[in-house]
């Protein structure tokens, strides 16, 4: 009787055992020599190779422990302190069992046309390994304060290296994945690689960015589309490990998700016209739209709840005023310096908060990144909230619109990039005088395609591909009730007074001078 195909990838070693003696698969599983383990909360131990240890101990990657994954979100959240550092490991945990799964899937012939310039035997090998390495560096090149030092480490790339990050990732690239590559491809991590296998920094490289050069790209390049998915994609490493890590650390529950039962039923699923997409079998389609409905609830009440959009616009907002007037070093936001284990998130606030403590006006204003009882006010709340504010921008405009006209009015407003700068209000007298409001709009859903090629395919038994809208009413419907969730965020301070000290009837306030200065 043939051993039984593991439902849950709980176990590498499982996984490898099973397709190494099915005896059905032409595709060998390597197996990977492992020589030390690192234990985690959300996946227990995790093996890791004499490569993968040697690399962590790297400065590039010790300065991870020291960038939180989320930002200010520990302000309203106390638990969300997950580093940079342990999601990394756990991507790389996750990532592996993805491919492994799905090489353990493939016959000879698929393999073949996937990667004809591999064979399969060092092939494999070679892809097992670059796919655990990518997910290890795929968030490497984060800055201090993740995201929100994004909009700094734009400004401090020289012309020349915006221009390659442009050409391996396309129109408006997210940074942290071109550092990310750039980290990958130093002379102390290829050096590592190459012990390891000659052809893995290129391989790594590879899976990073979209247009990555080189013989192995160009020959491989459908395999590498496809397996590049498991590093960034709908599916991917990244949010598996993301959605549980946040969720259990953070302890809101959302997010947690069976996403072994998703991968373990993963395979290279090749179409009529012989494309082959990275799909999941659909018996796995009520895990997958609980994935889905799990990161609609954690951008709506995690990632995107209001007081941590607050402190978030607040400390994007001192991030670039400390590089502008010279409190902080902007060179902390380059790869270069990330390279040397330099620029995490104590030692940059630390340094601005001493700056500025000799500059009252400043430190006034931004002081509610040290002192929670100056921390910035959320304007809206409340689905309430939001209609009240419809409600009162026409009876303040003398016009009747929609909320999606008003929602499009807002978002006009901060693509411009103007400043909330209130209007000469005569009702914001004493302190409100000095008030300052932020504004943020975050758009999308949680299952938004950017192109053909990146969207979620079902596969059934028979060899079709079901793209997810197509099989599941549900999905649709998450991504409605995402879009009936206002996206806008508005925050105030006012220097001098403690969040607790502003009354309803000074938030109303605000909230007309908002309208007026957006709307004249």
């Amino acid at each position: 009787m043939p051993k039984r195909k593991p439902d849950l990838a709980g176990s590498i070693d499982q996984i490898h055992t099973y397709y190494s003696t099915h005896g059905k698969r032409a595709v060998q599983i390597p197996k990977i020599e492992t020589a030390r383990v690192i234990k985690d909360p959300v996946h227990g131990y995790v093996p890791m190779t004499c490569a993968e240890y040697d690399l962590i101990q790297l400065p590039l990657f010790v300065r991870l422990h020291r960038v939180r994954q989320n930002s200010m979100a520990y302000m309203t959240y106390p638990g969300a302190t997950t580093s940079r550092f342990e999601h990394m490991v756990g991507s790389m945990f996750t990532g592996s069992k993805i491919v492994t799964q799905v090489l353990g899937e493939m016959g000879r012939d698929d393999f073949a046309s996937l990667f004809p310039g591999l064979e399969a035997g060092h092939g494999a090998d070679l892809l097992v390994k670059s796919v655990r390495l990518a997910c290890l560096f795929h968030d490497v090149g984060h800055g201090p304060f993740s995201h929100a030092g994004e909009r700094i480490m734009a400004s401090v790339t020289p012309a020349a290296e915006m221009e390659e990050a442009e050409s391996l990732l396309g129109r408006n690239p997210a940074l942290h994945e071109y550092f990310s590559y750039k980290l990958a491809l130093t002379d102390g991590v290829r050096s590592i690689l190459e012990r390891e296998d000659p052809m893995l920094p290129e391989a790594v490289a590879s899976l990073l960015v979209e247009k990555a050069a080189g013989g192995l790209a160009r020959e491989n390049g459908a395999g590498l589309a496809a397996f590049r998915k498991m590093v960034s994609g709908q599916l991917d490493a990244d949010r598996a490990d993301y959605l549980a890590r946040d969720s259990l650390m953070a302890g809101v529950g959302h997010g947690r998700i069976d996403s072994d039962r998703i991968i373990s039923n993963m395979a290279a699923v090749q179409d009529k016209q012989g494309e082959y997409e990275l799909a999941v079998h659909h018996r796995a389609l009520g895990a997958v739209e609980d994935m889905l409905d799990a990161r609609f609830k954690m951008y709506k009440w995690f990632y995107r709840h209001h007081a941590v959009a607050a402190a978030d616009n607040l400390l994007e907002e001192a991030l670039v005023q400390a590089v502008d007037d010279g409190s902080t070093d902007e060179n902390l936001f380059h790869w270069r310096s990330m390279e040397e284990g330099l620029g995490d998130d104590d030692s940059v606030l630390g340094t601005v908060a001493a700056a500025w403590r000799a500059d009252p006006e400043k430190y006034e204003y931004y002081r509610g990144l040290w002192d929670r009882r100056h921390f910035p006010v959320s304007l809206l709340k409340r689905q309430s909230d939001y209609s009240e504010f419809a409600r009162r921008t026409m009876e303040i405009t003398g016009r009747s619109m929609t909320d999606a006209d008003i929602l499009e009015r807002i978002e006009q407003f901060t693509a411009s990039g103007a400043k909330a700068n209130l209007v000469d209000d005569p009702a914001l007298a004493g302190p409100l005088s000095a008030a300052h409001t932020m504004i943020r709009f975050a758009g999308g859903v949680p299952y938004s395609p950017l192109s053909p090629s990146d969207r979620i395919w079902m596969h059934t038994d028979d060899g079709r591909l079901h793209e997810i809208r197509e099989q599941s009413a549900y999905t649709k419907h998450i991504n409605e009730a995402w879009m009936s969730h206002p996206s806008v965020y508005f925050s105030f301070v006012v220097p001098g007074l403690r969040k607790g000290d502003l009354t309803p009837d000074m938030k109303e306030k605000l909230r007309d001078a908002v309208i007026k200065t957006i709307f004249q």
